[in-house]
């Protein structure tokens, strides 16, 4: 069963979620977090998103850790992803944000099955090698 949705309170921040993309619309495929092209993020509804484009993916061995970095600056409470290494995982996890990772196929439908709860919540990261690149 689906939990309902509520609309947010007087006063209360509507929940945000990034979701990271190879792409900048909702038919992009999900990428990894250290190397996404785009975030996609979504505020109180799938309507009312935005794109960002990250601009620290090339950083280095340190791209993580600053992407991670950014999204908390971002203000997120949900982290979409498809792989994602141990220290930008803690990075997160320390900041009370909720990260999906292992997560495959488009945005939208990452995003149906995140508000469905179908989606599991990771409670370690999904990486934990250097990808070379």
């Amino acid at each position: 069963m689906a939990a309902k949705r509520r609309p947010a309170a007087e006063g209360e921040r509507p929940c945000r979620m990034a979701v990271t993309s190879k792409g900048d619309d909702l038919d992009g495929e999900i990428a990894p977090m250290a190397r996404s092209p785009f975030f996609i993020i979504f505020e109180g509804t799938p309507e009312n998103h935005l794109v960002m484009e990250n601009l620290i993916r090339k950083g280095g061995s340190e791209s993580a850790l600053r992407t991670a970095a950014e999204l908390v600056k971002q203000r997120v409470d949900i982290v979409i992803t498809g792989t994602i290494g141990p220290r930008a995982y803690r990075q997160l996890e320390e900041a009370g944000i909720k990260v999906h990772a292992g997560c495959e196929g488009t945005v939208s439908e990452a995003l149906e099955k995140c508000l469905k709860g179908k989606l599991p919540i990771c409670n370690k990261a999904t990486y934990g090698g250097y990808l070379g690149i």
